[in-house]
């Protein structure tokens, strides 16, 4: 689960109504900018490990997402519009090899792509877009595409690499990763391409019992703007319309616990649970600041 709110930001700073009015639709006046979005997405993750050096992973996913667009202070008689889609995510398909294993220490790397199972073409009043307090053309003008952010798939062959080395010395544990996505394709059907995205995080951690442990994470992102934009009618009168307000660099620090069900019925089921707060946003254009994202899992290895 992740969850925009707050102020409207340029770069690091909050900005007023009237500057985005003014600067952040391009030649056009802004009317809305995004009061609230939330995202849910729910993966479904199998794997099989063939050799103890090779292990081949599927992730099916499932997203759905909601949005609340307020009227700019500088509009009049202006309406709040919500709009939310839901359904298949792209779908990734992942081999992790393992590089180095001794004592404490291991080293993996894994490549993968994600295939362009979610949609990236949803249309206002689609079957996979829905609107209230609103119609559609009083939403955005015009009928069209729904805004970027709104699209359920990349609608590009994405590669996703990654090096990850964990450690761990009694009680102790760490860790760090770098991993990226990159757009295989200058563009998809619909006439544009997300930001390609590098990650860093390094993490510790304790065991504070036999079956539960808590960590700490730092993670640094960043994630280029959305290239070229959509080939068919659109709104224009958002922030959230123009490809200029997508990406950026972000900071975030995590707090997490793995429970493992030591024995019983139950033995060798895992639970993890982690909150990730944002401590810094550095926005391309005009963006709303994130408030926070929880990831809860749930695993079994046999």
């Amino acid at each position: 689960y992740g969850r925009q709110a707050g102020d409207m930001l340029q770069g690091t700073h909050a900005v007023s109504d009237q500057a985005i009015a003014n600067q952040a639709c391009g030649k056009e006046e802004c009317q809305s900018a995004p009061a609230y979005m939330n995202m849910h997405m729910h993966m479904l993750e199998l794997m099989y490990a063939p050799t103890d050096w090779l292990t081949l992973m599927l992730m099916p996913q499932f997203v759905d997402m909601n949005m609340s667009l307020r009227p700019l202070e500088t509009v009049e008689d202006g309406e709040i519009h919500k709009h939310s889609t839901g359904s298949v995510g792209d779908t990734g398909m992942y081999a992790m090899f393992k590089l180095f294993d001794q004592g404490g220490h291991h080293l993996h790397t894994t490549l993968g792509v994600t295939a362009p199972t979610g949609e990236h073409d949803i249309k206002l009043g689609s079957q996979h877009s829905h609107s209230s307090e609103s119609s559609d053309e009083e939403a955005g003008g015009s009928p069209g595409y729904i805004h970027y952010g709104m699209q359920l798939g990349s609608g590009t062959w994405d590669f996703k690499p990654s090096l990850t080395y964990t450690g761990s010395l009694d009680q102790w544990l760490w860790g760090a990763q770098i991993n990226g996505t990159v757009r295989m394709e200058n563009s998809n059907a619909s006439g544009y391409a997300l930001g390609d995205i590098v990650q860093s995080s390094i993490w510790g951690g304790y065991n504070v019992l036999d079956w539960l442990s808590a960590t700490v994470r730092g993670v640094y992102t960043v994630q280029g703007t959305i290239r070229n934009g959509f080939n068919g009618d659109h709104p224009t009168d958002g922030t959230v319309d123009h490809a200029r307000n997508y990406g950026g660099r972000f900071g975030d620090v995590g707090f997490g616990l793995s429970a493992v069900v030591p024995e019983g019925d139950l033995a060798g089921n895992r639970f993890a649970f982690e909150w990730l707060q944002p401590v810094s946003d550095d926005v391309n254009g005009y963006q709303l600041e994130r408030e926070g994202a929880l990831s809860a899992s749930w695993s079994l290895a046999f």
